[in-house]
Formats: C-alpha cells, sequence, structure tokens
C-alpha cells in the first residue's frame, strides 16, 4: 500500500514545521533539498531574489493540475525575462510530491521536455520526509490514491528577504497577474 509511506513520511514531519503553515508577511523556514543536477539547493541560497516555489510530480495525470501549473510558471518565467533583471532577479523552485520516484535524473528529463534554459528554475526532491516537511509549510497535502498522488496545488511567492508575500491556491492564477506581483517585489526592494 503507497498511501501508508506518504501519510507517514507526512506525520513525521509535522514535529519539525508542526502548526499552520507559514503566515503571509512571514520569513519561510529554510529548507534543503537536491535539484535536477544532484546538487543541494537551499531556499536562503536564494535570498534577494523573488522566488516561486510550487508542488507537481513528473507523472501527473490530470491536466489541470501539475502540466497546468508548470505551463503558466513558463508563461510566468517568459513574461518576467522582458522585464529587465527579471531574469536575474526571479528564482522558480518546483519541488516534487513523489520523491520515490521523481529522481533528479526523472527531474533533469521532465525539465528537459519543457524548456533549453533552467538558469532560474529549479525541480527539486529528497526523502519523502523532508518533502512532507517542505509541502507542510505551504498547506499542501497529498496522498496516494490508487497508483496516483492526489494533492492540493498551492503557488508561494517569496520576497527578496524570504518572507510570504501570497499563497496562491489551485490554478486559477493567470501568469501575466503572477507576473505583475513579481515585478513589483522586484522594483521595489
Amino acid at each position: 500500500m503507497k498511501c501508508l509511506p506518504l501519510l507517514l513520511a507526512f506525520f513525521l514531519a509535522l514535529p519539525a514545521w508542526a502548526g499552520e503553515p507559514v503566515a503571509t508577511g512571514a520569513v519561510v523556514p529554510n529548507f534543503s533539498l537536491l535539484n535536477q543536477d544532484g546538487n543541494n539547493v537551499k531556499l536562503s541560497d536564494f535570498r534577494g531574489k523573488v522566488v516561486l516555489v510550487t508542488f507537481l510530480y513528473t507523472q501527473c495525470p490530470f491536466p489541470e493540475k501539475c502540466p497546468m501549473i508548470s505551463s503558466k510558471l513558463e508563461k510566468t518565467r517568459a513574461l518576467i525575462d522582458r522585464v529587465e533583471g527579471g531574469r536575474e532577479n526571479l528564482q522558480v523552485l518546483s519541488i516534487t510530491l513523489d520523491p520515490e520516484n521523481d529522481t533528479p535524473e526523472a527531474l533533469k528529463a521532465y525539465a528537459q521536455g519543457m524548456d533549453k534554459d533552467f538558469s532560474n528554475w529549479s525541480f527539486l526532491t529528497s526523502s519523502p520526509a523532508t518533502v512532507a516537511r517542505v509541502a507542510s509549510l505551504f498547506g499542501v497535502l497529498y496522498w496516494d490514491q490508487d497508483g496516483t498522488i492526489e494533492h492540493n496545488m498551492r503557488t508561494a511567492l517569496i520576497d527578496r528577504q524570504g518572507r510570504l508575500h501570497k499563497l496562491y491556491s489551485g490554478s486559477d492564477w493567470r501568469p501575466g497577474e503572477l507576473a505583475a506581483e513579481v515585478k513589483s517585489l522586484i522594483d521595489n526592494q
């Protein structure tokens, strides 16, 4: 039963960051994960940049979930790339909800299928317990249901000081609106 390890990992993670997800305006606790190249990446590595954090998994069968979020993030990045200094001041972090299958190699293949330049977009994984801890920071819940990972969707916008500026639920946000928020944070800090 695949459900048990995911639920166990989630509940084991709760003592480390127990309680409510990070509040808007609060500093997001630092975390460390592996990127698609197998290198350790910490949230604090991007202090001074605006950071978008989202959660997905490479085998997601629901077009309105992970694939849609990835597509919207790609469009948001394209809009920010048009802004002077935009690419240098934005980092996107996509964290897998399926760390048992989404190895760095699998994440790299997924990334290469979407875009050629990932200088400011990292696809991250770690142990199931670590991923569960990070997901809990943003109120992400997920579980295995008959071999498919069901999950809610969250996209976090973190300012240059590492504070949670806004947490988007679902996939109803528009790339242009998010890009405008990102640009505002880039321009005003």
